[in-house]
């Protein structure tokens, strides 16, 4: 079976700037994983990770779609009741 899924996240050299890159599938899985997480019971804060094949996951493609860009394998969304805590 042929990986249809486009999600990636990626970081622009020498900017501080995600980009998220996908398709229409990308996009629902993105929005349905946000929506899971906000709905959940977990106590807080709640958290998901995403990860690439090559961390163990399947949430992530990790084919790059811009050659000058990295790759980010992994990634956590963490979702806070309130802001934490500054560590200045």
């Amino acid at each position: 079976m042929t990986e249809t899924k486009l999600l990636t996240f990626e970081l622009k050299p020498g900017a501080a700037e995600l980009e998220i890159h996908c398709n229409q599938e990308g996009l629902e899985f993105l929005v349905q994983a946000l929506q899971s997480l906000a709905a959940s019971n977990a106590p807080m804060p709640r958290h998901d990770h995403l990860m690439t094949p090559s961390w163990a996951g399947n949430e992530l493609s990790e084919v790059l779609q811009r050659d000058e860009n990295t790759l980010l394998n992994h990634v956590t969304v963490k979702l806070w009741d309130e802001p934490p805590y500054s560590s200045d």
